[in-house]
């Protein structure tokens, strides 16, 4: 169970939102709702250690969150794509499994790219992808990186409606294994979840 108590941020004297609280536990989707500018995007960055609260805690299995367990527990895929332009798709991916430390039998590898991608060229560089296609390489870690809690932010933006199918059913599995997963997202999900509207 991860737990959100009373959490606050500001921007110099810009409370962006007060006293925020909520609860997710294991096998548990929830969906951050809200007008732009309401603060989502800083609240998942609160939540994995990337910015710091004014006041409150997060607390995951009870123990206060820092940026250890953060790296260990949380899988965040965010708004940048943090890629490289030159490197190929094929290299890119390589690269990113090695930052969470992921090693793979290279068929395993490259039968979840397949599933995302289709017979796209793996030499393609990152820059010459298109915008969803850029999205797919991110959404691809949740198919090769196993950590108990995925931060998504706005993952089905840009897909395609076959794409999101797929993601959908990729967050299906990870409820199934007692995964917890926060999502900010405009999307209507297809599967059962719970919100939580930053007003």
């Amino acid at each position: 169970m991860i737990e959100i108590n009373n959490l606050s941020f500001a921007r110099g004297n810009f409370l962006v939102f007060k006293n925020i609280s909520f609860t997710v536990n294991s096998g548990e989707i929830l969906v951050l709702r809200g007008p732009n500018g309401k603060g989502k995007t800083t609240l998942l960055s609160n939540i994995i250690q990337l910015l710091d609260p004014l006041s409150g805690e997060i607390k995951y299995q009870e123990s206060k969150v820092d940026s250890y367990i953060a790296s260990q527990c949380f899988l965040y895929l965010g708004e940048n794509h943090f890629a490289y332009d030159q490197l190929s798709l094929s290299q890119n991916i390589d690269y990113w499994l090695s930052i969470h430390n992921v090693t793979f039998d290279k068929t395993i590898r490259d039968q979840s790219i397949r599933y995302l991608f289709g017979e796209l060229n793996l030499n393609k560089k990152f820059y010459q992808l298109s915008f969803g296609q850029k999205k797919k390489l991110q959404l691809l870690l949740l198919m090769l990186v196993n950590k108990p809690i995925w931060i998504l932010d706005d993952p089905f933006n840009g897909l395609d409606n076959d794409t999101i199918i797929k993601i959908t059913t990729l967050l299906s599995k990870k409820l199934e294994n007692k995964g917890i997963i926060i999502i900010a997202s405009h999307q209507n999900l297809a599967i059962p979840h719970r919100t939580y509207d930053l007003t």
